[in-house]
C-alpha cells in the first residue's frame, strides 16, 4: 500500500471515530514543513499538532499521542 493510500485510510479511520485532521504541507519552509492537527469530540476540545520535516515518523507519534489521551479509541 502506497503513502497516498496510507494516508486516506488514517484520515478515515480518524473520521469514522469523531476526530477531525487536516495535513499541510508548506513548500515555502526549509525546516518543519510538515503540519498536522487532531481534534475533535473524542479530544474534550484538546488538539494534538505535530510538525516536522519525516511525515511518517510524526504520523506514528501522532498516533502515540492519541492512544495515549484517548484509551480505547483504536480497539
Amino acid at each position: 500500500m502506497g503513502l497516498d493510500e496510507c494516508l486516506a485510510e488514517l484520515l478515515v479511520q480518524l473520521g469514522d471515530r469523531g476526530l477531525v485532521a487536516v495535513v499541510k504541507m508548506d513548500g515555502e519552509r526549509q525546516r518543519g514543513r510538515w503540519t498536522v492537527l487532531v481534534s475533535g469530540k473524542p479530544l474534550g476540545g484538546e488538539l494534538v499538532r505535530w510538525d516536522g520535516d519525516d511525515l511518517d515518523a510524526g504520523l506514528s507519534g501522532l498516533m502515540a499521542a492519541l492512544r495515549e489521551r484517548v484509551p480505547g479509541l483504536f480497539d
